[in-house]
């Protein structure tokens, strides 16, 4: 039989029309089943961030716009596709295109419907009233004309399992992997150093992560208190945007921390930046995954994070990095200041990280993991 018929065709579909932690993802997905000669799209809006980074690395692309909660329009080519057997399997990446995706399934009468959890809570929970209960019972009908469900991590299967028991069956875990760092194309660390205005001895702590509530910037200015009375000269970088940006800026002014911690802003050298440090920190009081744990420990840095879900599942305590409860800031600046103390030990947790990317956290294992999903959802469609 030829190679690429007995391949399951998917269609991974987002209605997102920015690039963020789920589209990133998709893109590492799509290019690690290319490499498997896995015929597989990415259908998206366009112009999209996403739609032109796939073009560019030759993966094809279906135009699908975002036009609300139901997109008719989408559900019918959707629903097309599959019938004509261009695709067989719709892989849904947040809770539109999840519907999308079921309703093109039922609407076409043959293909599989697999969609992928991305958070710890989706954002039907937080709904009260008429809208819970109209989400609740949308959710219960998309869940029924699933094939198969994927968590990205043990933490967001646990929860998902915990609100519908049902789907425990339904439910593989897949840990999120990345395109490993092209080394040769990071900017030289004792450039990125002087653009910063970081001395080059300067102990450097870096931090990406939006500026919203769950990242819990907050803690990490507190920690930074401790830093700075052992190392003046150390300092920390925090690279995202979001809307808790005033009220950060005046904490670190009111601190009196402006010499030590900076808010970067958004910035597309996020690598550059990692790779100019001594450690990397995410101070998630709620994290599904943590892809730039991976992107840090890819590069050889020691880790400092919470035990808040996806972190435990990539950092091995004591040995590639240090894990605090969230939101404790004392425990947070002991681990920062125990890695700053030892050079020796954190050139030991980065290589250890190093080695468990490899091993556990590349896209091609992550590609391989997803395709057995796509097998098993279209062996049970034929059933």
């Amino acid at each position: 039989m030829d190679k690429k018929k007995a391949m399951p065709r998917p269609l991974l579909l987002t209605d997102a029309d920015v690039f963020a932690g789920t589209e990133r993802h998709m893109l590492d997905l799509a290019q690690a089943l290319c490499r498997m000669e896995v015929p597989v799209r990415i259908a998206c809006p366009t112009p999209s961030p996403l739609a032109e980074r796939s073009a560019g690395r030759g993966i094809g692309v279906v135009d699908m716009p975002k036009r609300g909660l139901v997109d008719f329009a989408a559900v019918r080519r959707l629903a097309e596709m599959l019938r004509a057997g261009e695709i067989d399997v719709i892989h849904a990446h947040n809770g539109r295109t999840h519907l999308a995706a079921a309703l093109a399934v039922s609407r076409a009468g043959r293909g599989s419907c697999v969609a992928t959890q991305h958070f710890l809570a989706p954002s039907r929970t937080g709904r009260r009233g008429p809208k819970a209960w109209l989400s609740n019972a949308a959710h219960h009908w998309v869940s029924r004309r699933t094939a198969r469900f994927i968590a990205i991590s043990q933490a967001v299967r646990q929860e998902a399992v915990r609100r519908d028991p049902e789907e425990e069956a339904r439910f593989a875990v897949v840990l999120n992997g990345i395109e490993p760092p092209e080394a040769g194309g990071l900017k030289a660390a004792a450039e990125v150093r002087r653009e910063l205005g970081v001395a080059g001895d300067a102990p450097l702590i870096v931090c990406a992560a939006r500026l919203q509530v769950e990242k819990d910037i907050p803690t990490l200015i507190h920690a930074m208190k401790a830093v700075g009375e052992e190392f003046p000269q150390a300092r920390c970088v925090v690279a995202g945007e979001g809307d808790q940006r005033e009220m950060l800026d005046r904490m670190i002014h009111d601190s009196g921390l402006r010499d030590k911690v900076r808010l970067l802003g958004f910035r597309a050298d996020v690598l550059d930046l990692m790779n100019a440090g001594d450690v990397f920190v995410l101070p998630s009081v709620a994290e599904p995954f943590g892809l730039v744990i991976l992107e840090a420990m890819a590069l050889g840095k020691a880790v400092v994070a919470t035990r808040a879900g996806g972190p435990c599942e990539i950092v091995e305590e004591g040995v590639t990095g240090l894990l605090g409860a969230p939101k404790d800031s004392g425990e947070m600046g002991a681990a920062l200041l125990r890695l700053l103390r030892d050079p020796a030990v954190r050139a030991a947790y980065g290589e250890a990280g190093r080695r468990r990317f490899w091993e556990r956290f590349t896209a091609q294992r992550m590609a391989a993991e997803t395709l057995a999903v796509y097998h098993a959802a279209v062996k049970g469609a034929s059933a």
